[in-house]
């Protein structure tokens, strides 16, 4: 635990000298969200890739709330936290490894949250661990269907979900069924729309189910997902649990 809040303290103290912020407003921007540490205590590999997401987070929020403050009476003052937020936000993702515009940091997130599943997958109550990987998952499906195809820094493979085997309870097939659908889905090549909505029908098909393993309606919360559902699955779902 020091380490954690050194770490976030250190970046918000950066965050309090580069942009004029109150050092208590910058330190709730640092941390890692709740549900980031619970996905990434099941997948503990990936614990930096939320503190690399976490950095960039806060200094794009510090860069909102002085542009927000000071639009009008100081944009001079604007346009030096652009840059420096920026040029800040940039260099903690080249330090990690990063590519700085792709979806590198989504993907391996991603790769957490399927991680989670197949443990999901093997004990009878899934519901936490199927909560903390529905939790990092986007609310547009066909954004998930971008960010399950990239690879991240480095090749991950998916196909460990294919002998998934575990308890009949329907939390834990739920699990195996989403970990499935994740991993049909990032098999998918970026060639067009076809393959782009062929990628984001299984994507809405991991979330229905990792719902259903986290103890939650189908799609529970996620209103996009119910409308792209509606309007090019036709009700394919129903039956397969």
């Amino acid at each position: 635990m020091p380490k954690r809040q050194s770490r976030v303290a250190n970046l918000a103290r950066q965050i309090q000298y580069a942009t004029g912020l109150r050092y208590t407003d910058a330190l709730k921007m640092c941390a890692p969200t709740p549900s980031w540490i619970a996905l990434v205590d099941a997948a503990t590999s990936r614990t930096r890739v939320a503190y690399v997401c976490a950095e960039v987070g806060a200094w794009y929020e510090a860069y909102s709330e002085v542009e927000n403050a000071y639009y009008e009476s100081d944009y001079a003052k604007v346009k030096r936290a652009s840059a420096v937020c920026g040029a800040a936000a940039e260099a903690a993702l080249h330090r990690a490894g990063f590519e700085t515009h792709s979806f590198d940091t989504d993907a391996e997130v991603y790769h957490a949250a399927f991680i989670s599943l197949p443990k999901a997958g093997t004990v009878q109550d899934s519901r936490r661990l199927a909560r903390s990987a529905l939790s990092v998952i986007s609310s547009d499906p066909l954004w998930c269907s971008d960010v399950i195809r990239t690879r991240g820094r480095t090749p991950f493979t998916y196909r460990t979900a294919s002998s998934l085997s575990g308890p009949k309870t329907r939390s834990a097939m739920a699990a195996r069924h989403a970990a499935r659908a994740m991993a049909t889905a990032s098999s998918i090549e970026f060639s067009g729309d076809e393959q782009w909505y062929e990628a984001a029908c299984l994507m809405v098909e991991a979330v229905w189910y990792m719902s259903l393993a986290a103890g939650l309606p189908p799609l529970h919360n996620h209103r996009e997902y119910h409308e792209f559902y509606s309007c090019y699955m036709d009700d394919t779902l129903t039956t397969k649990l």
